[in-house]
């Protein structure tokens, strides 16, 4: 089976790192009832030195909402965000 993994990077588009810092925290609801709803699906890394945010597709089946989220985030703030195929 394949998921397509997402990497949402705290760089812009034009190569600028993205503020405020804590915008991964603030992003990502840490409430523990929906945290568990994310569990194996998203978390918050540091890659490169730069905060990021990495999620598979099956996070549209746990939580459309947040899903879609993301993706919109993403491109309103022009973040640089990667798809990549894992086989599992």
């Amino acid at each position: 089976m394949e998921t397509i993994q997402y990497t949402i990077s705290g760089m812009t588009q034009d190569g600028q790192k993205f503020r405020p810092s804590d915008w991964t925290e603030r992003l990502v609801c840490t409430q523990p009832e929906q945290l568990k709803r994310y569990s194996g699906h998203l978390k918050i890394r540091r890659i490169n030195g730069i905060k990021s945010i990495v999620f598979d597709d099956q996070l549209k089946y746990a939580c459309a909402f947040t899903f879609e989220r993301l993706v919109s985030f993403a491109e309103t703030n022009h973040l640089l965000m990667t798809q990549e195929a894992i086989k599992s």
